[in-house]
């Protein structure tokens, strides 16, 4: 009997391994809710934060502004069509305690584009495993948060979270429809218009997002386009038009001119010479120990997939296509900003290369497992099998792995940041130690001074080093008049920067 076709043992096997990953993640949810607004939170929700004042949650109103806040940045800042209304919308914008949400805000849309993508990929390899599909984007959305490069920036800082995980979940969607679309027989005529459709809007919603997830997603559609293509199928074509045309407008949008010319860029062959070996210096610091739990925990899976009977064998002869696809992914999302800005980026941008790179190895071990059972005919069957008979020690197995994961952080490319536990475990610590807690406490005091009606001209100090904890802590302003257009957001005449006093 095969493992996964058994109903009642896989469903009680998985429904334990998905509660168990949910607890693994609650203290990083719960340090999120000491989270609080930081730099460009301010600028993005000026407006909106206006009217959330004047008239409280006035929704045709705070969606005017939002809109009126998309507008400005598109002709003045960058191209971002889309982001620049979601960004308007942080969630501080009733109070400083309700940023705590920006984690949910993250996670969420994550886990539900990851899902969505996953049931794509296994309804059309193998229906009969419908557990499989949340299981797997459980895992993998828990292995995001338990190795983020950087969580401070990519679970709870609302601009630089959002403007990045919200438009990568939607390209992993968006691959799965592009898989689905891929199939000879994939659903009915009405299904692949609607998947087509699907497509289309993905690749205009992330185009108005973000540039650099933009360029991975029409990499990806490229891809798809010309390998279908050869095979007469054409239904990524739509998609691969509308992406291109969103990120046309982004990149060609008065703003990113605006910002561009800020910068200082590479050349063409400095910009693409760096990034190829960036992106091999992250292959080496990247295969880390909780990376390699992860292709533990998803080998008896994929092994499973990869015998579909939906996929032909000539899927799997070149095995090496993988991790080659993936390493031409992560050049061409480092190629931008080393091409526009001389370099990778912020850590925000780390985070979703890293992501990236996730999702291609997990995407290599499958061909590679494809490979071997159906082009060189090895025994993966038999090991699958030997290991279903031990179907009682597995849970222990998978638990003491996902542990694994949940206490060792990951790595990055950027100097000092590497001697942090994973997401979890240093949640635990900065809950423990009492920083998230101060630092929530500090910059509520800032709050209360800035709503101080009497007060038009405020004097604040900088956060302690024991107010800065690693999960939540971005940047704090700089002595002398602040920088982050606070004075105008709270309605002050002054707020300055000064030394603490004694």
């Amino acid at each position: 009997m095969e493992f996964w076709h058994d109903t009642a043992r896989s469903r009680r096997w998985l429904g334990r391994l998905i509660l168990f990953m949910v607890l693994l993640l609650l203290p990083a949810a719960v340090v999120g809710l000491f989270a609080r607004p930081m730099a460009d939170d301010f600028g993005y929700s000026a407006a909106t934060h206006a009217v959330a004042v004047q008239y409280g949650f006035d929704l045709p109103r705070l969606l005017a502004a939002a809109w009126d806040t998309t507008v400005h940045y598109f002709n003045n800042w960058q191209g971002l069509y889309v982001s620049g209304f979601v960004l308007a919308l942080q969630p501080g914008l009733f109070g400083n305690r309700w940023y705590g949400l920006t984690f949910f805000w993250v996670v969420v849309p994550l886990f539900a584009c990851l899902w969505g993508c996953a049931r794509l990929v296994v309804r059309r390899l193998d229906p009969k495993v419908r557990l499989l599909a949340p299981a797997l984007a459980m895992l993998f959305l828990f292995a995001f948060v338990q190795g983020m490069p950087n969580p401070a920036e990519g679970l709870y800082w609302f601009n630089g979270a959002v403007n990045y995980q919200l438009y990568f979940a939607a390209a992993v969607l968006n691959a799965g429809v592009t898989f689905a679309l891929a199939l000879p027989a994939s659903a009915t005529r009405r299904g692949r218009v609607g998947l087509m459709a699907a497509g289309v809007l993905a690749g205009l919603f992330i185009g108005g997002g973000h540039q650099v997830v933009g360029v991975l997603n029409l990499l990806v559609l490229l891809l798809a386009a010309v390998l279908c293509g050869m095979r007469r199928n054409f239904r990524h074509l739509p998609a691969l038009a509308a992406a291109a045309a969103g990120l046309a407008i982004n990149l060609t949008a008065p703003g990113t001119r605006v910002r561009v010319d800020g910068f200082s860029g590479a050349g063409f062959v400095e910009a693409a010479a760096k990034s190829c070996l960036l992106a091999l210096s992250e292959w080496v610091r990247w295969l880390d120990v909780p990376l390699l739990c992860l292709l533990a925990l998803l080998a008896l899976p994929l092994a499973h997939l990869a015998r579909s009977p939906a996929l032909s064998d000539r899927v799997f002869r070149r095995p090496w296509a993988g991790p080659a696809v993936t390493f031409v992914l992560m050049w061409g999302m480092i190629f931008l900003p080393s091409y526009s800005m001389g370099g990778i980026g912020a850590g925000r941008l780390i985070n979703v290369v890293w992501m990236a790179f996730v999702l291609g190895l997990a995407v290599s071990e499958f061909l590679v497992l494809g490979w071997a059972q159906r082009v060189r005919g090895l025994p993966v069957r038999e090991a699958e099998r030997a290991l279903a008979r031990q179907a009682r020690r597995l849970p222990g197995v998978a638990a003491a792995l996902l542990v694994c994961m949940a206490c060792i952080g990951s790595h990055t490319v950027k100097e000092g940041q590497d001697n942090h536990f994973a997401t979890s475990l240093e949640a635990c610590y900065e809950l423990a130690s009492g920083q998230a807690q101060a630092f929530a406490a500090a910059l509520d005091e800032r709050e209360a001074l800035f709503l101080d009606e009497t007060a038009s001209d405020v004097t604040i100090a900088p956060l302690s080093d024991e107010e800065r904890p690693w999960l939540l802590f971005f940047t704090d302003l700089s002595y002398g008049p602040e920088s982050w257009g606070l004075t105008g957001y709270y309605g002050k005449n002054s707020i300055t920067v000064v030394e603490p006093q004694g």
